[in-house]
């Protein structure tokens, strides 16, 4: 029940024909695709979130035995065309704390996201890549926790029974739009075609937060991306609440801005979106579903705002990535009913 596969008729290839293997990547063989610089040993394409092929989220993922010059690997996205392009290279192992707290020893590694256009500082999707790419080497790691140091601050993966990976993301909650600054609710109705009293601007971190009244509009929705991209954030997210028993919320996120017109999973876009909802819901444990058009995986996501959580001093998110089919679904979604007060200030404004 692993949250993503190695897709392609390439499958077959083993590593050790690559120009040079990673000694740290204790694999004889792996699944990849070859390419002929010699800096990039292997090139592998990984679906995130989706345990069938062609849906979720398309991550390439570069493994290096040492950093690499930030235009050769803006190249090597461009080439890949894809949303993202992970980069990692080890830079040892320490002591690290788990995703409980505990004390754990842990492998680290340099981790940078490329888009076609630009590096980001946040990929939701291609960490989970590239987690995946180092647990599932043959021969398996010495650790269940990975380190990543990446330019939004460390990131731990680790990985848990049935093959799920467990991921800790920063939060980052939605703030109040200061005046002046981005688009005017008007603005944003014009360029998702729809009248000004069915869109709510919640806020903005790194994206811009726009709430609709239901899934249906969300689904729909064919928004403007030329105006999109003119907004001085990195994208938008478009959200609304669930059906209940399908998902607790579902969105979709655009990035013309940095060269992703629509992407089809957005991990990153979940550390604004649970939140928010969690602050809406007063919900601990959700489920969400990005509605894209490849079909977004769903997965329970735990808040771990410290306003929500004040014995976790952390401003963190963990993401529990287990696909809807998998064994362990039933398991976590049944916490689902746990509850938290909603924080004060956290209602939809203008609803």
């Amino acid at each position: 029940p692993e949250p993503i596969r190695h897709l392609g008729s390439m499958r077959a290839r083993a590593l050790c024909r690559a120009p040079h293997r990673p000694p740290w990547l204790r694999a004889k063989s792996f699944s990849s695709l070859v390419m002929a610089d010699e800096r990039c040993p292997a090139l592998l394409h990984v679906d995130s979130f989706t345990r069938v092929a062609f849906a979720g989220n398309p991550a390439a993922v570069c493994l290096l035995d040492a950093p690499a010059d930030a235009t050769w690997m803006g190249a090597v996205a461009a080439n890949q065309n894809l949303s993202e392009t992970a980069f990692m290279w080890p830079t040892g192992a320490s002591e690290v704390e788990g995703l409980e707290g505990e004390p754990a020893r842990g492998e680290t590694f340099e981790l940078r996201w490329f888009t076609p256009s630009v590096e980001v500082d946040l990929c939701g999707h291609a960490t989970l890549a590239a987690a995946h790419a180092l647990f599932s080497a043959p021969g398996g790691r010495e650790s269940p926790l990975l380190r990543f140091g990446t330019r939004s601050g460390e990131l731990v993966a680790a990985l848990r029974g049935e093959g799920c990976i467990e991921l800790e993301f920063p939060a980052s909650p939605p703030r109040p739009l200061l005046d002046g600054v981005g688009p005017t609710r008007g603005e944003v109705a014009l360029a998702l075609g729809l009248p000004v009293d069915k869109v709510v601007v919640v806020g903005a971190s790194d994206d811009l937060l726009v709430a609709l009244p239901d899934a249906g509009a969300v689904a729909a929705l064919a928004p403007d991306l030329h105006a999109v991209s003119r907004w001085p954030y990195r994208g938008l997210i478009v959200t609304a609440a669930g059906s209940g028993s399908e998902a607790d919320f579902v969105s979709r996120f655009f990035g013309p801005a940095v060269g992703i017109p629509e992407d089809p999973v957005t991990g990153s876009a979940h550390c604004t979106l649970a939140p928010y909802w969690s602050g809406v819901l007063g919900k601990s444990t959700m489920l969400a579903q990005q509605l894209s058009q490849r079909g977004g995986a769903r997965f329970p996501e735990i808040p771990r705002d410290s306003a929500l959580f004040p014995e976790i001093p952390r401003d963190f998110l963990r993401f529990y990535l287990i696909p809807r089919d998998s064994p362990r679904f039933p398991e976590v979604a049944s916490h689902r009913g746990e509850e938290v007060a909603p924080r004060e200030g956290s209602g939809r404004e203008g609803e």
